[in-house]
């Protein structure tokens, strides 16, 4: 018989079931799943919750009586413990925690995530994969299996489409329109938005479609033989290990961010791309793309105001 596996938000709510923090936590719950976020990161928020409740019952606080001092003494007592970018992560929920109860009426003391800053950390280039090297992966990918087809359309989706990992893996082959090459995808929040697709990455989808995909169950455009949605980890590590064959690391997320950048490289909009890549502002997406410092060399010779000078 088949058993239920209990999420990490079920083990947080059940950890603080009875006590004075339950009211809050199920209430914010609630409003996490009304607003559709993912299984993923609601058990982050309420494993983080859960971190900070740990540590006001060991200073004998209940929930109320939390103010910005508690909320910094707590994320100062994690340094050293976890990397900044972590406290910078659990401080980033503890403000949409009690911004909710604030907003809702739940809060009756000050918003004790006002004047909580962030800690400074620094930004990181993140690492690009180069157009040649996708093209030697495609290269070596082997069309003559479901599996080797079905992969390649993989590193077109994440490369053409620039799509989230759980987003491609939630394509249905209804959710494709050959004729308008365009892909209709759920982002975050099962945001639906259309993702255009070059002619290549469509020229592939369709001969999948017709020689292979057409032979098995179900809906799910990528999937095993049986019809079954591929789960993250097995994308994950088909990817990976893609780019072992050619020596290098390799991840859903890397291809995605490579071609956003160079998309903008090449002189793309970045409101066009904004749009691409279903972020909500146009802020998140150029810090999203780290230019390196060749980059700014390259565009500064181009584009020099000293050009136009005799000097």
């Amino acid at each position: 018989m088949r058993t239920s596996v209990m999420s990490k938000a079920d083990k947080v709510e059940q950890t603080w079931r009875g006590t004075v923090f339950e009211p809050y936590l199920s209430a914010f719950r609630f409003d996490s799943q009304v607003r559709n976020l993912t299984p993923k990161t609601l058990d982050c928020y309420l494993e983080r919750l859960g971190d900070l409740f740990v540590s006001l019952q060991e200073q004998g606080k209940s929930l109320p009586e939390v103010d910005k001092a508690t909320v910094q003494g707590y994320a100062l007592s994690l340094k050293g413990r976890v990397s900044d970018e972590t406290i910078n992560g659990r401080i980033r929920v503890y403000r949409r925690f009690f911004g909710f109860l604030v907003d809702k009426g739940l809060w009756e003391s000050d918003n004790p995530m006002t004047g909580v800053k962030l800690l400074k950390t620094a930004k990181k280039v993140k690492p690009v994969v180069d157009p040649e090297t996708v093209q030697k992966i495609v290269a070596g990918i082997s069309r003559d299996s479901f599996e080797g087809m079905r992969n390649l359309l993989m590193v077109l989706l994440l490369w053409d489409g620039m799509m989230r990992k759980n987003e491609m893996l939630g394509l249905k082959v209804s959710d494709i329109n050959l004729n308008d090459h365009l892909a209709k995808v759920f982002g975050k929040g099962r945001k639906e938005r259309m993702v255009p697709l070059g002619v290549k990455t469509l020229k592939v989808l369709h001969q999948h479609l017709i020689r292979w995909r057409s032979k098995y169950p179900g809906d799910h455009l990528i999937c095993m033989r049986n019809g079954e949605p591929l789960t993250g980890r097995h994308c994950h590590k088909v990817i990976q290990d893609l780019g072992k064959r050619h020596g290098i690391v390799l991840y859903p997320h890397l291809l995605r961010h490579s071609a956003a950048t160079w998309y903008i490289r090449q002189g793309g909009n970045p409101a066009v791309l904004q749009g691409i890549l279903g972020r909500t502002s146009l802020l998140v997406t150029q810090n999203y793309l780290h230019l390196s410092s060749q980059d700014a060399v390259n565009s500064h010779a181009q584009f020099s105001p000293s050009n136009c000078l005799r000097v």
